[in-house]
C-alpha cells in the first residue's frame, strides 16, 4: 500500500535564505545594496531571528557583509572578482573535462540539459541556472570532491554575473548553446585536448561578454 507523504516544508531560516538569495543573484553584479533585517524579515514573511541565520549563511557563501547597525551589505562585484572567478573556473573546468573525455563518463545528461536549455532562452535566471548545472555536471563526474565543493561555492556568483551578461548581451544564449554543443560533441570525440579546447574557448566567451560595454 502506497502512503503519500505530505510535502516538507520549508523552514522559516530557509524561507528567508531562498528569498534573499534569489534578491541577491537579480541585482546586477556592478550595483551594490543594503538590505535591512526588517526590510527583509517582512518581504520574505518571516521574522528577524531566521533572516539573521539566513544572513549568517549568505555572509559565509560570500555573497554578502554584515555592517553593524546598517544590516546586510551586498557589494558590487569588480572586474578584478570577475578575472578570479573565470580563472578559478577554467583551472577546474579544463582539468574536469580532460578527466571525463575517454572514460565511462556518458554526456546524456549533458545533452539532456541542452535541450532543457534550448526551450527556456527566453529565460535568463533559469537559463543560467541551467548553464551552471551543465558544468557541474562535468565537474562532480570527474571525481575530486575538494575540486566540486570549490566550483559549488562559485554557483550564486555565477548567476549573478551569468544573468546580467545574458540580459544585456544581444545573441549571447545563442552563442552559449552552440558553445555547449561543441563541448559535448568535444567530449564524446574521446579527445582530451580537443574538449579542455572547446571549455577554454567557451570560458573566455563568457569573460568577454561578462567584461563588455553595458554588462
Amino acid at each position: 500500500m502506497n502512503v503519500l507523504k505530505k510535502p516538507v516544508q520549508p523552514t522559516a531560516p530557509e524561507v528567508a535564505y531562498l528569498w534573499l538569495r534569489d534578491a541577491i543573484t537579480s541585482l546586477p553584479w556592478d550595483e551594490e545594496a543594503f538590505l535591512s533585517e526588517n526590510a527583509v524579515a517582512e518581504a520574505s514573511g518571516t521574522s528577524r531571528t531566521p533572516v539573521r541565520e539566513a544572513l549568517l549563511r549568505l555572509e559565509a557563501e560570500g555573497l554578502l557583509r554584515r555592517v553593524p547597525r546598517r544590516g546586510a551589505y551586498v557589494p558590487a562585484l569588480s572586474e578584478k572578482d570577475i578575472d578570479a572567478m573565470m580563472e578559478a573556473r577554467r583551472v577546474i573546468e579544463e582539468w574536469a573535462v580532460r578527466k571525463v573525455t575517454g572514460s565511462s563518463y556518458s554526456t546524456r545528461n549533458l545533452e539532456d540539459l541542452l535541450a532543457r536549455q534550448s526551450e527556456i532562452i527566453s529565460d535568463p535566471v533559469q537559463f543560467i541556472q541551467c548553464d551552471i548545472d551543465f558544468h557541474k555536471d562535468i565537474v562532480t563526474a570527474a571525481g575530486n570532491p575538494v575540486l566540486a565543493e570549490v566550483y559549488g561555492s562559485l554557483r550564486y556568483k555565477q548567476l549573478r554575473m551569468g544573468v546580467r551578461a545574458i540580459r544585456d548581451s544581444q545573441g549571447r544564449s545563442d552563442h552559449v548553446l552552440a558553445e555547449h554543443r561543441s563541448i559535448v560533441e568535444a567530449i564524446q570525440s574521446g579527445d582530451p585536448l580537443q574538449a579542455a579546447q572547446a571549455t577554454g574557448e567557451h570560458l573566455a566567451s563568457t569573460l568577454a561578454a561578462l567584461k563588455a560595454p553595458g554588462s
